[in-house]
Order: C-alpha cells, then sequence, then structure tokens
C-alpha cells in the first residue's frame, strides 16, 4: 500500500491516509462496513516486516526493550476507511486503552515515540482485514518533531535575496530533508548544520506584507512559526498565555545595479524589485502624467513637491522582478516638473534614492501617486572616482 506521508513526528497526532492496490482477486480490499485493525510495529530488532496477523501489543515509550519490540494498535476510532481502497489514520499521540482483536486492552501506550537517544526509528505500518489476515504493508519513519526558537533577520525585501538562518531543533540534515517556505514563497539554496538545529536559506520574491508565517517541513513534519515550539498549544500549555508567534516582514524595498556613478554622467541602472509587470510606464516626457516613473530622490519622496532631481527614462520592464532604465545625471532638474533649476546643471555629489512610483500626478490626495517601491536598499550615490 501507499502512504500519504512516509513519515511525521515523534510522538504522533497527525493523520495519513493508506492507499491500497487492487487485483482481479481482490477489487475491494477494504469490503464495505468492515473495520480494519492497525498497528504499528517496530522494525527493529531483527524484524523484517509485518507479522502475518496482528501481533500482541507492547509497550511502547521511555526507554529500553519495550520500545525496541514494540508493537501498537491504533484506537478503531482513530482508523476511517472512506473507500474500499483507502483510509486514514491517525498516528497515536496519547495515552488511551489499547485494541487487541477489537477488544480494550489493559495497556496504555504514550502514543508513536523515540526512544532514548534516537532521533528517528522505522516502524511499519500494517494493516489487516476483519477476518485479521494481513492486507497492506509500508514503512514509517518518526523523527524529531522540529521546532523553531528563532529566525534571524525576520525581513527580506520584496524582490527575495535575503539570507536568513532559522535556529531550533529537528531540522533534517539529508539532502532535501528540510523544506521552508514564507507565506508561499519557498526559501532557496538550504544547509543544514549537521546537528539539526539550525538552517540557513534564501529568500525569494514575495509582494510586500507584514505578519507572514514561515513554514518548515522535515522528516519529524511540519512546524509553522505561528506556532514555533510545535505544540498546538499555548505557550508553555499554559492556556492563560497565548504563543509568542516568529512573525516575518516583506519590505516594499528595490536594489539598483550599479549603486554609484561619476557627476555628470548618463548610466544604465538595473532595478530588481516586485510587481513592475503591473505597473504602465507612460513614454511621454512629462514626469507629472498618470504613469509610472522611476525618480533619482534627494530626501523623502513627496508627490506634491519633492519629486526627485531627475527621472530614469527609457524604462524596460523584463518581468515582474526586473526592469532597467537609463539615468542622465547632466541635469538636475526634472522636465517640465521643476524649472527652478538651471538647465544644464549637473545633478550634485550626495547619496539619493531610486523611488519607484505608480502614478506621476502630483496631487498629494492622490493615492497613486504614494511610492510603491521605495527602499534604503535603493541609494545611488553621485560622487567621483
Amino acid at each position: 500500500m501507499t502512504l500519504s506521508s512516509v513519515s511525521g513526528p515523534s510522538g504522533g497526532g497527525n493523520t495519513i491516509t493508506a492507499t491500497f492496490p487492487t487485483t482481479t482477486a481482490n477489487p475491494n480490499p477494504i469490503p464495505t462496513g468492515t473495520q480494519p485493525t492497525v498497528q504499528f510495529q517496530y522494525s527493529g530488532s531483527g524484524s523484517s516486516a509485518c507479522g502475518a496477523a496482528p501481533k500482541a501489543v507492547t509497550a511502547i515509550g521511555g526507554t529500553g526493550a519495550n520500545t525496541t519490540a514494540g508493537v501498537l494498535t491504533v484506537n478503531p476510532a482513530d482508523v476511517q476507511p472512506f473507500s474500499t481502497t483507502r483510509l486514514a489514520v491517525t498516528v497515536p499521540s496519547a495515552s488511551y486503552p489499547a485494541q487487541v482483536d477489537g477488544k480494550a486492552s489493559t495497556i496504555n501506550t504514550t502514543g508513536l515515540v523515540l526512544a532514548g537517544t534516537q532521533t528517528s526509528a522505522k516502524w511499519f505500518l500494517c494493516v489487516y482485514d476483519a477476518g485479521n489476515t494481513l492486507i497492506g504493508t509500508a514503512t514509517y519513519t518518526i523523527a524529531v518533531r522540529p521546532h523553531i526558537t528563532s529566525i534571524l533577520p525576520t525581513s527580506s525585501p520584496a524582490f527575495g535575496s535575503q539570507l536568513i538562518t532559522v535556529n531550533g531543533v529537528g531540522f533534517t540534515t539529508t539532502a532535501n530533508g528540510t523544506t521552508a517556505s514564507i507565506s508561499g514563497s519557498p526559501l532557496k539554496d538550504i544547509k543544514v548544520s549537521a546537528s539539526g538545529t539550525s538552517f540557513t536559506g534564501v529568500t525569494t520574491a514575495h509582494l510586500p506584507g507584514t505578519g507572514l508565517t514561515m513554514q518548515v517541513t522535515t522528516q519529524g513534519g511540519p512546524v509553522s512559526s505561528n506556532d514555533p515550539d510545535n505544540n498546538g498549544q499555548p505557550q508553555d500549555s499554559d492556556n492563560t498565555t497565548p504563543d509568542a508567534p516568529i512573525l516575518f516582514t516583506y519590505s516594499n524595498g528595490i536594489s539598483v545595479t550599479p549603486a554609484s556613478a561619476p557627476a555628470g554622467a548618463k548610466v544604465n541602472l538595473d532595478v530588481r524589485g516586485v510587481g513592475f509587470d503591473i505597473l504602465t510606464f507612460n513614454k511621454s516626457t512629462d514626469p507629472t502624467n498618470d504613469g509610472a516613473h522611476v525618480f533619482l530622490v534627494k530626501d523623502a519622496y513627496v508627490a506634491a513637491s519633492n519629486r526627485g532631481v531627475q527621472e530614469c527614462t527609457g524604462v524596460k520592464v523584463v518581468g515582474s522582478t526586473e526592469l532597467i532604465c537609463t539615468l542622465d545625471l547632466t541635469a538636475d532638474r526634472l522636465v517640465p516638473a521643476d524649472s527652478s533649476v538651471d538647465t544644464g546643471n549637473k545633478v550634485a555629489e550626495g547619496t539619493y534614492t531610486v523611488t519607484v512610483v505608480a502614478n506621476g500626478s502630483t496631487s498629494a490626495s492622490d493615492a497613486d501617486a504614494a511610492p510603491t517601491i521605495v527602499s534604503t536598499g535603493s541609494t545611488f550615490t553621485v560622487a567621483p572616482y
């Protein structure tokens, strides 16, 4: 049979599905109206397969032989067939009367857990029909349930490319064993430390936003930074104290290459950000038109007054995350938006901000005139080499 997930957290509590193949001789492995018996049988101590019939239940949990020889029967209430070829199983997570041959046993379990210093353990998932005949087997591995203790830093420019470090426990060290995303945007180039207590990754592009959640998936299951201790309960199991989530921010920022040029030069800028493909850059030379613009601004951009000293023209949108344009530093005025500066003056030496706006309107009441992408990461320096 095939499992929806071949691994999960120590301590259980997660639900997996099992799908059974059909044959001409057995087109309905789980006849309608029947209740299969499901067992987890430890694969250690020389065991290489499920028993032909359900095994006697032995206590598991803690350390020692009870775990390495453990057999755990899943409570029938946690086994739900939903077709003749599929069933759902909730991996045991808490003490309950175990079931043997459909009857309550006096043996209590503590869920499917690692023993001693184990960081992972392989079990057989064994399914028996109503007549206690084995009808399906699969291997299932439990591993340390992951936790997140910190994310450094907790922000990235919208265009991504920010290296971040995630600290915690239970991160799988095997290749591609740990994956992560922030509000659906995956981290790339993930590298896990040998101890499994931290990993690094690089953010990918995401629209600007705050209060975003990181999701990490490991062999021991998923963990969300909204519940970083991964217990599904308020912090420290105190029902009066909420968990302290670790939330992420994508700032409304851009990067510019090159980031400097000498006064009086003409330079082509490569601007990286996000959302450029939804902007309309009007080819008119009027910087006050209602199209999108790229301005070079001293201090903060103000639509009605401080619009900048020059416009980067000839904008070509390469895609959602990149555009290129030409910045002419031989003149420090926006024609005809700013006639107070003499024609022909070079842009003065200093540090400026490259500012992308969705609308060149000078009206302070025009919401679209606000900068769409502004960041200290977009500074451009005019200086001699």
